[in-house]
């Protein structure tokens, strides 16, 4: 018993004919007879009955049809996932990102490659860098996105963009008019400051510290978005990277660009061992053509 008796078995009883098999499968009628003969002799019992050039399937002929059908379908399947696989439009992607990217960016990304691969699927992680390394190097997710490059050896890093941070203040601030926030004119301000936790609160601090300039640091916020929030409710002012900040539609705050530059990077981490995966691949693509069009719209504000 072979494939293709099996096929020439269920093109008769698809066609209902010998001649019309023959001309599915691109074979002779007595080539097709003879796969028939070959794979009774391997079921061990009649499958047709022959009445001059008309064939009727057996019962068991019908029995067996049913489990060949099933066999088909699958294989279909299989081609059908194998094709998708060729074309990038099946298969699953998970990836990691810092909060802001993951919140502020890559929704659009994601959603945009599911349009063009609807046979996609996604799980997006937000995690501080750290967790992400780890993440990364553990294969837990395929990639991530941090502001932090990869410090273990089973990743692999590539520097992307360089952006510059931001000063947020409430609506109707002394500051708020000025286009650009010196950290002079910060003296003794209410600040808020991120979290300790956060790698971007010890940039920020090193600029303050190194400048002697003196802030009423009364409030920490564990991430930017909640940073937003303080000064929204004008408990002060603060220094956030420019993701966060982008596309800010609360009118009770204001963005304007901060001296000296605070700068933040953005880091492709991958794992040094993983497996080529053409999806992967090519969102991975995907996702480093928007990042250039997002940081070039940034840094040109």
């Amino acid at each position: 018993m072979n494939v293709r008796q099996i096929e020439a078995f269920q093109a008769v009883m698809a066609s209902g004919s010998v001649t019309r098999a023959g001309e599915r499968l691109s074979i002779s009628q007595p080539a097709v007879s003879q796969l028939i003969a070959q794979f009774e002799r391997s079921c061990g019992f009649r499958l047709f009955n022959r009445q001059g050039s008309k064939i009727t399937p057996t019962r068991e002929a019908e029995a067996l049809y049913n489990e060949v059908q099933r066999m088909f379908i699958g294989v279909g399947q299989i081609a059908r996932v194998a094709t998708a696989l060729r074309d990038q439009n099946w298969g699953s992607v998970s990836l990691g990102a810092f909060p802001a990217i993951a919140r502020r960016v890559l929704p659009d990304i994601v959603w945009g490659f599911c349009e063009a691969h609807p046979d996609t699927r996604f799980r997006l992680e937000s995690m501080r860098s750290r967790s992400l390394i780890d993440a990364v190097a553990a294969q837990h997710v395929d990639f991530g996105l941090s502001i932090l490059p990869g410090d273990r050896p089973e990743v692999v890093s590539a520097h992307l963009h360089r952006l510059r941070g931001v000063c947020i203040l409430p609506a109707g601030h002394h500051l708020a008019d000025r286009q650009t926030i010196h950290a002079h004119d910060l003296a003794n301000e209410d600040f808020v400051s991120l979290g300790p936790q956060d790698h971007s609160r010890f940039m920020i601090d090193r600029v303050f510290d190194e400048l002697k300039v003196t802030r009423r640091s009364r409030i920490e916020a564990g991430q930017s978005e909640t940073a937003f929030s303080f000064v929204a409710a004008k408990a002060g002012v603060a220094v956030v990277d420019p993701i966060s900040a982008f596309n800010n539609d609360d009118t009770r705050i204001v963005v304007r660009r901060f001296e000296p530059t605070v700068e933040f990077d953005i880091w492709l981490i991958r794992p040094k061992a993983a497996r080529s995966f053409n999806l992967v691949d090519s969102f991975v693509s995907f996702t480093l053509e928007r990042l250039d069009l997002f940081a070039s719209t940034l840094n040109a504000a």
